[in-house]
């Protein structure tokens, strides 16, 4: 459980770096008016990742005996 959370911690903190990065230069170049797509990526790619998060642990959860192991 432990290494789940600082995985997903690390990447978070990448994802935060990248997006970081890509504002920055827009605005180093002069074109604000690009950070509203970036922020609906992210906020989409979070959407996304909970959905798939969510569809993952109830498909987890019909499995039972050998298979509940593999998965």
């Amino acid at each position: 459980m432990f290494a789940s959370f600082l995985l997903s911690l690390r990447e978070g903190i990448e994802a935060a770096l990248v997006i970081g990065i890509l504002l920055g230069a827009l605005g180093k170049i002069g074109r604000p008016e690009l950070k509203r797509p970036v922020w609906a990526g992210a906020i989409g790619a979070m959407a996304v990742s909970l959905a798939a998060g969510v569809i993952l642990f109830r498909l987890g959860a019909l499995f039972e005996g050998d298979a509940e192991k593999i998965f």
